[in-house]
């Protein structure tokens, strides 16, 4: 499937225009798809994939003059969403995977909060974590879904949906923005905020939610 992007570069007027007119129509997508009981699953997570989309358009939207790594965290989700909405359409299995997820990551954090937790918290406290947790262990169950779902990593799903070259290049310039690099840590404020790197992840992030927008509203044409 070939990468479809529709893309702005100008003032950061236009910018914010085309990021809200993004938005409108992944939300307007995901208000066709909910009711596409055909797809099964999918009338469950593609809404959900194109509202989270839009909703990090809307916010870079909001934050445009706020600093780089703002950009490059939104740039970075937008093209992650699109990879895992690509790889789920490989196959209804990878699909349901992933909505499984949902559930597994959900008991993920409430365990992590409990592990949080010290000698002189309250037993109500701990004992709430724990229901919370075995329901939806239930739910998965009365599912019948694994409570330890396939979860591939990003690179083995760029791999499969044939974006690894994207992602070797996107990665390279992000991951100095998201996580703690010598360039993010040690360089000056407006030698690493600088306008061209900004543009390139404005351009990214344009091109994935583009194109899983485009992909959206294929599957809410289709009759």
């Amino acid at each position: 499937m070939r990468l479809r992007d529709v893309t702005v570069i100008g003032s950061s007027d236009d910018l914010k225009r085309n990021l809200t007119a993004f938005a409108e129509r992944l939300e307007s997508a995901a208000q066709q798809l909910y009711s596409r009981r055909d797809l099964d699953t999918g009338c469950r997570v593609y809404p959900r994939i194109a509202r989270s989309t839009a909703d990090q358009l809307k916010l870079l939207a909001h934050l445009i003059d706020e600093p780089i790594e703002i950009a490059a965290s939104i740039c970075r989700t937008v093209f992650e969403i699109n990879v895992t909405f690509r790889y789920c359409l490989l196959s209804s299995e990878r699909l349901n995977d992933f909505a499984t997820q949902r559930g597994a990551d959900e008991i993920s954090i409430y365990k992590s909060i409990k592990r949080f937790s010290t000698e002189g918290d309250q037993n109500e406290w701990i004992a709430a974590i724990d229901r919370h947790i075995e329901h939806h262990r239930d739910i998965l169950r009365r599912h019948k879904r694994p409570l330890k779902p396939d979860r591939p990593s990003l690179k083995e799903m760029v791999k499969a949906v044939g974006v690894e070259s994207d992602y070797d290049c996107l990665y390279g310039l992000y991951s100095k923005y998201v996580h703690a690099s010598a360039w993010f840590v040690l360089g000056e404020r407006d030698h690493i905020d600088f306008p061209e790197f900004r543009q390139v992840m404005w351009l990214e992030t344009q091109k994935y939610a583009g194109d899983t927008l485009s992909c959206l509203e294929e599957l809410a044409a289709k009759v």
